[in-house]
């Protein structure tokens, strides 16, 4: 049998070996459901199991044959994650983003470092560097139970973002201590170092992420009803820039991510260009995850001692104290005060790679395999916890379950500006329109034709509705879905409501020409919902938020309103 085992992983049975990951990936991930754990534990104990020290199955070799593998899974993971900073939906969650980010990165780091400083006899850069590499969250992981969890709302709203600036936060204050350690401390090259970083590492992913994005977003738009094209053009997107940054020797991670903020921000069939890759990713998600709990020692426990359980709990209190405190300090809705800080405690590839990066600075020789143990030691128990974890605070605060096909897509935060600057009805549907087309990637010949059809509708009488409302709606020739945005008015608006009274609500509708006509009636029924009661309506009047108003909307949708249609 052992002799069987060191045929298995000599250089060239990569395919069976990879084989024999999705196999047991598959079969562990049964378990982890039966035992009401997410599906990626279990892919990454399968991993455990083949890797050392238990079948010892997978040599450094093979790892470095099958590292093309995850690069690639990794490029559509950040592409998802980069897809969440959408700017427009920064406006609404910018404040409560920056506090959450803010607090987790801080405290962690922090109480890393005096961890460290007080149980070691570590030098200071030592513990600064380490507590850098702390920083980092999981944005495959975060990717992957998101997505498991089918989870959509304010806490993924506020979570994905984080995530995404987070990673390239961990980055940066990474390469600045390890240019300050590099280079003895010298103030002078460690701001040369630094910019260095800035201009290889910030300046090129961007160069390559814009031009990739807007030219998967050309050709894929050209070809949006062929599936199988828009499928090859993503993946001909994430291998090109992948390639570029390891030609480059930059983090690859960057400017997928960067692909993804393009997308979000610019197309509005963003929806199906970043969704196409949903039919095979299962198999991604089995491989990356294996792959990475194969590279988890989980002797490394044992090693790292002490002080790797320290280390483990002062990030993780970090994490989950700091993001709560952020979140309660920007003032976010309670939901995402109470859950965040569960979300954000898995661990994984960026510190495993800042790790690798660290073995290549020559005068941490004498440390190296200290801090590679520790690290390790803590990326394995947060592999293992942090997932589980994650997923209880995206069920506690409602997310779960709700990233499934509804009546009405747009009742979200994403397409809710609180607080119109028109006083006219006519600059009202204008700044709505506006709002519409910036938040769902519209160009301006869209909103040219969208402005038409919404005024020749309103000549045949006013879509103010009464009690506060009113729906202007309108029809394109194209689009995915029915689509729309909701605008509040403090002030109130002489719209030519039907009771003569003043606007507050404006819900905007577009209608793609191809939609069947007993769904849109099936969609203004359902918001008649919101309308008829009278209390909620004064709530969201009251709102000073997009997050309040979408907490209120979601209340309703406890109650069977906006059903899903799967």
């Amino acid at each position: 049998m052992n002799e069987l085992f060191q045929k298995l992983i000599t250089p060239g049975n990569e395919i069976l070996i990879l084989a024999l990951l999705i196999i047991l990936g598959l079969v562990f991930s049964k378990i982890a459901v039966f035992l009401r754990l997410p599906q990626i534990t279990g892919y990454i104990v399968a991993g455990i199991v083949i890797g050392n020290p238990v079948l010892h199955l997978i040599s450094p070799r093979n790892f470095e044959s099958l590292q093309n593998i995850n690069l690639v899974a990794l490029g559509l993971m950040s592409i998802t994650i980069g897809a969440h900073l959408n700017f427009y939906k920064l406006k609404n969650t910018g404040k409560r983003v920056i506090g959450v980010l803010l607090g987790e990165t801080i405290l962690s780091f922090t109480l890393v470092y005096f961890a460290l400083r007080m149980l070691t006899e570590k030098d200071q850069l030592l513990s600064f560097l380490i507590a850098s590499i702390a920083i980092a969250t999981a944005p495959a992981a975060t990717v992957a139970i998101v997505k498991e969890s089918r989870a959509k709302g304010l806490v993924v709203n506020t979570l994905m973002p984080v995530v995404a600036i987070n990673n390239v936060i961990c980055i940066v204050v990474f390469g600045i201590v390890a240019d300050v350690i590099s280079l003895n401390g010298s103030g002078t090259a460690s701001l040369l170092g630094l910019l260095s970083l800035f201009g290889k590492e910030i300046g090129i992913a961007v160069i390559i992420g814009v031009t990739g994005g807007y030219l998967l977003k050309f050709f894929s738009e050209k070809n949006i009803e062929s599936g199988g094209q828009v499928l090859t053009l993503v993946f001909l997107t994430v291998l090109a820039a992948t390639g570029l940054s390891q030609l480059l020797h930059i983090n690859s991670m960057l400017p997928c991510m960067v692909i993804g903020i393009v997308i979000t921000n610019t197309s509005i069939y963003k929806g199906v260009i970043l969704s196409i890759f949903e039919e095979i990713e299962y198999l991604i998600m089995i491989i990356f995850f294996a792959l990475a709990g194969a590279h988890i020692d989980i002797s490394n426990l044992g090693a790292a001692g002490f002080v790797g359980f320290i280390y483990f709990f002062a990030r993780g209190i970090g994490k989950f104290a700091g993001g709560t405190l952020g979140a309660y300090l920007a003032r976010a809705p309670k939901t995402v005060i109470k859950n965040i800080g569960f979300t954000l405690l898995p661990q994984a590839g960026v510190a495993i790679g800042l790790v690798i990066l660290a073995g290549g600075i020559k005068s941490l020789e004498g440390e190296i395999d200290f801090i590679t143990t520790l690290v390790l030691a803590v990326v394995a128990l947060n592999e293992i916890i942090g997932p589980p974890l994650a997923r209880t605070g995206l069920i506690k605060s409602g997310d779960a379950g709700q990233d499934r096909p509804k009546l009405i897509e747009f009742l979200l935060e994403d397409y809710i500006k609180p607080s119109l600057k028109a006083q006219t009805k006519d600059e009202a549907i204008r700044e709505v329109i506006d709002f519409f087309i910036k938040s769902h990637g519209g160009n301006r010949e869209l909103e040219k034709t969208i402005l038409k059809s919404v005024l020749e509708r309103e000549k045949e009488g006013s879509t103010g509705i009464g009690h506060g409302v009113a729906i202007p709606h309108g029809v394109v020739e194209e689009g995915p879905v029915i689509m729309g945005v909701l605008g509040l008015s403090k002030e109130g608006i002489d719209f030519n409501s039907i009771d003569g009274e003043p606007v507050h609500l404006i819900i905007l509708i577009i209608t793609p020409a191809h939609h069947k006509a007993d769904m849109h009636l099936s969609v203004l029924s359902e918001i008649s919902k919101i309308l008829s009661d009278n209390s909620t309506l004064k709530r969201v009047f009251a709102s000073d938020t997009a997050a309040e108003i979408c907490e209120i909307i979601s209340e309703k949708e406890n109650k069977n309103f906006n059903y899903f249609l799967d």
